[in-house]
């Protein structure tokens, strides 16, 4: 009897270890969850900074342009026209810089979805291990009830004799 009480207890512990790991698990996901929508939230910033550079860079197209129809009527409008250059080049500089922090954070962004799907897949198999010990203390319990019964039927016969 004492023996079904310290089976009983360890799986008890058991479950409500899994039950900790289970809740860690969930907070970890949430966490990644969390990190995620900030990855996204950057990707979102840095899509409108693209874009911003791009209005930027035609704008800049559109100068250059002017600049050389003035050049043709001024020579002293050279000196615009090279510092517009300058400003593409950086601009472009710039765009390629957004560039390659985009395909960064999209690449880091794959790894937290990947580690996302690890965690939830993790979580999925400690829930199962969860319901799997619940079924295991539901059947140790029915067979320590069936037990019990057997044990007092058994005395109760032998008390009539």
């Amino acid at each position: 009897m004492e023996k079904f009480k310290e089976k009983i207890n360890a799986l008890r512990a058991e479950a409500d270890a899994a039950n900790v790991r289970a809740e860690k698990a969930e907070l970890q996901l949430k966490a990644l969850q969390d990190d995620l929508s900030a990855k996204d939230n950057d990707i979102s910033s840095l899509n409108n900074k693209i874009a911003l550079q791009a209005m930027e860079i035609e704008r800049a197209e559109k100068r250059i342009g002017q600049a050389k129809v003035m050049n043709q009527q001024n020579e002293d409008v050279q000196s615009q026209t090279e510092a517009l250059s300058r400003k593409v080049t950086l601009l472009e500089k710039e765009l390629q810089t957004a560039e390659t922090n985009l395909r960064s954070t999209q690449e880091r962004l794959r790894q937290v979805e990947l580690d996302s799907e690890g965690w939830e897949r993790k979580a999925s198999s400690l829930e199962k291990d969860k319901a799997d010990f619940e079924q295991k203390y539901e059947s140790m319990e029915a067979k320590y009830k069936a037990t019990k019964k057997e044990l007092d039927e058994t005395l109760q016969s032998l008390e009539d004799l």
